[in-house]
């Protein structure tokens, strides 16, 4: 029995990861290519000031952001493979090229996220 201590991860645990968790790769990716590039290109200040236009829409329009979020994530998962790692790719070149957009898209799920979560809690407090 062999004790020694393996270091780094080999390309095929890599591939394999990636296979079975690609929506999250493609987010990560996004999401660090977005913070990285709005510092660059835009500032940090557009970033912020995009991410709260759409936590305030995603609060008040909660309803609607739900709806088309369904509608695109749908979308996506009906699509074969090599469409959606297409996708995932034009994703990431948006978030090369238009950061804050990236960062209205957060702001909308994440003020979506909170009244639905704050209305949760509200509930459970009444009963």
């Amino acid at each position: 029995m062999d004790n020694q201590k393996k270091e780094g991860v080999s390309v095929k645990e890599i591939e394999e990861f990636t296979k079975k968790h690609r929506f999250e790769v493609f987010f990560c990716l996004e999401f660090i290519f977005a913070c990285f590039f709005s510092f660059v290109f835009f500032g940090p200040a557009w970033a912020v000031i995009f991410a709260a236009i759409g936590g305030i829409l995603g609060v008040v329009f909660h309803t609607k952001v739900e709806v088309m979020c369904r509608k695109v994530l749908n979308y996506i998962f009906s699509q074969e493979e090599m469409t959606q790692l297409v996708l995932g790719i034009v994703g990431i070149i948006l978030a090369i090229f238009l950061p804050p957009l990236i960062f209205l898209k957060l702001g909308l799920h994440g003020g979506k996220d909170l009244h639905r979560m704050s209305m949760g809690s509200f509930s459970n407090r009444e009963k």
